[in-house]
């Protein structure tokens, strides 16, 4: 059933545009919307996953700062010892003296050493030549048989440059066993002569075991997908967990801030990068973590709101598939019946009792052909009488000329033998048809119409002798507006036949053509016999569409539905009569210039 639906449908039908801006609409709305919690999905997801990293850095830093700075604490006892110095300088009375310092410096480097227990090796490397090594490995001191090979390296005299202060190495080899050695955690400190000017008189190096600062860097591993390193201000790497990275090189772009987060990418790996500086050497630990693990979750995330939309996109298709539907049917009921009214059919009604706006259409629909009919009907009406007309003067159009010429002999006929009776009713006939023909036109200036009238009564006066009296008033003004010519004299002749005739005694007829704003106002009044209640009830019937009963009702429908048809159905024929008094009828029309049919058009 669905198939056929689309199948009916059309493809520039409106149910195909509601179908088609829906489902476009439905699949952007959703589309942005998944990409837009996707992406702030991930951008928090990212930022909570940084903040957390930043904060583990953070915390291991400050374990780091708490390591080195033990470092120095032990580093100044070093320095402040007076056995310590006079090794380093020699200053020896004999050889007793000497080797009761070796002992002493041999027995507080010991409790130095155990009280962590980290140690590897405290040289002690003097520039008079009196070196010394201790090492909790050996219990006994060992004199350098070549105290004066360090002093030319690199790492010596940075440590001499410091003046002083403590110098960190990290994590690498010995630099006195050499590059074969295990790795350990070195720094050093000069040595100056406290009794005299302060020169230095040699440096203490310090090996200490990696272990402790390893198992920091290790601690967090955030999940296996990221590394933590130590780097100095040149960004080479001086500590890591394995010690793979030691002899690499970080040419990362830090921020001038002391700790923080950016992207870098590494080796064509994109990776999230958390840092925070020492306070103790100014060094920066380093976690990196690799945005396609990093993001694992957040993928996760995508591939759910992938689905959903799928999801929500089918069911929004059949959602649009109903809507279409519903859309479609009471517009495809409106134009079939749209098209049957086209055809000719205006029986046509579209059956279908609802309360929107498809309702409000079909209810007008019908109305309007309902009209449509009613109007058609009028007009063929309107066509029949008018050819019941144009047969009844059929005859009387009929060799005019010839008529006119026998009418006018007649009536000279009648002067000469002084027949005024028929003189006079010849002369007002001949006069009437002139008029009433008017050469085949339908609408005459009103002043026509008034000489029109005024023949007719010519005639009928003469057949009714004094039976009544004739007033007519016409406004002047009046005169130049064209009307229908048959719609005036019916009315006349109603009043005579219907209600001077039937009065006994004498009566009178007023007739008035009078001006009412923008209408003609053709006023008939008579006080002849007057028209029963019952009957007055009937005639206003009939003047509102009733069929009438007799051929003068007919006659006065007629006219009235002329006036209508010609004019609007606001203008028409008005009633008043009482029983014995006399009958008023009132016709209203426009005025205009022109003719009804050109008003019409």
């Amino acid at each position: 059933m669905r198939l056929q639906f689309i199948d009916r449908i059309k493809f520039n039908s409106v149910g195909m545009k509601v179908f088609g801006f829906y489902v476009a609409s439905m699949i952007v709305i959703i589309t942005v919307m998944g990409y837009l919690s996707y992406d702030k999905s991930a951008q928090m997801m990212e930022n909570k996953i940084g903040g957390m990293a930043l904060q583990n850095v953070q915390q291991m830093s400050k374990r780091v700062d708490i390591l080195l700075e033990g470092y120095e604490d032990r580093s100044l006892l070093v320095v402040g010892n007076k056995d310590i110095q006079k090794q380093l300088m020699g200053d020896f009375m004999d050889e007793k003296e000497r080797i009761q310092t070796n002992n002493a410096n041999t027995a507080f480097l010991s409790n130095l050493v155990n009280s962590r227990n980290d140690m590897n090796n405290i040289y002690l490397l003097s520039e008079r030549g009196y070196s010394y090594r201790y090492s909790p490995k050996e219990s006994f001191p060992v004199y350098n048989s070549y105290p004066y090979e360090y002093f030319t390296e690199a790492w010596y005299q940075q440590i001499r440059q410091a003046d002083g202060r403590l110098v960190y190495f990290g994590i690498m080899p010995s630099l006195i066993k050499g590059p074969s050695s295990e790795p350990v955690f070195t720094f050093g400190r000069a040595q100056k002569n406290m009794k005299g000017r302060g020169e230095i008189i040699g440096v203490v190096l310090y090996e200490v075991d990696p272990a402790e600062v390893r198992e920091i860097l290790a601690e967090i591993d955030y999940d296996g997908s990221g590394i933590n390193v130590m780097i100095d201000d040149t960004g080479q790497i001086k500590g890591d967990k394995g010690g793979i990275l030691l002899s690499s090189k970080l040419d990362i772009p830090f921020k001038e801030e002391r700790q923080g987060t950016l992207s870098y990418s590494i080796d064509g790996q994109e990776m999230l990068v958390v840092y925070s500086q020492l306070e103790t050497n100014h060094w920066r630990l380093v976690g990196m973590l690799r945005s396609d693990d990093l993001m694992k979750e957040a993928m996760d995330i995508r591939w759910y709101m992938l689905s959903l939309g799928i999801v929500f996109s089918c069911i929004g298709i059949l959602l649009a598939i109903i809507i279409a539907s519903a859309v479609h049917r009471p517009l495809q009921k409106m134009t079939h019946a749209m098209r049957r009214a086209r055809d000719g059919d205006f029986n046509i009604r579209i059956v279908d009792k609802r309360e929107d706006e498809f309702g409000y259409l079909f209810t007008h629909f019908n109305q309007m052909v309902a009209h449509i009919k009613e109007l058609i009907n009028e007009l063929y009406v309107q066509k029949l009488l008018e050819r019941d007309l144009q047969l009844k003067m059929l005859g009387s159009q009929i060799n005019a000329h010839f008529l006119y010429n026998t009418l006018d002999s007649v009536h000279w006929i009648a002067r000469i033998h002084k027949v005024d009776d028929i003189s006079t009713m010849i002369f007002g006939l001949s006069k009437y048809l002139r008029i009433s023909l008017s050469e085949g036109r339908d609408e005459v200036p009103v002043s026509q119409v008034v000489h029109l009238i005024e023949s007719y009564i010519m005639i009928q006066k003469v057949r009714y002798k004094d039976k009544f009296t004739l007033y007519v008033q016409a406004d002047e003004s009046l005169m130049n507006y064209r009307v229908l010519k048959f719609i005036f004299q019916p009315i006349v002749e109603n009043a005579i036949y219907h209600g001077l005739e039937r009065k006994s005694g004498k009566g009178r007829l007023d007739i008035a053509f009078t001006r009412e704003g923008s209408c003609l106002k053709f006023v008939v009044t008579d006080d002849g016999a007057g028209i029963a209640p019952d009957k007055l009830a009937e005639l206003k019937h009939i003047l509102g569409g009733e069929q009438p009963a007799e051929e003068s009702s007919f006659a006065l429908r007629n006219i009235n539905s002329q006036i209508k048809i010609a004019y609007g159905a606001q203008y028409g024929i008005e009633m008043e009569s009482s029983l014995g008094e006399g009958t008023k009828v009132t016709m209203t029309i426009p005025l205009t210039k022109r003719s009804p049919a050109q008003q019409v058009s």
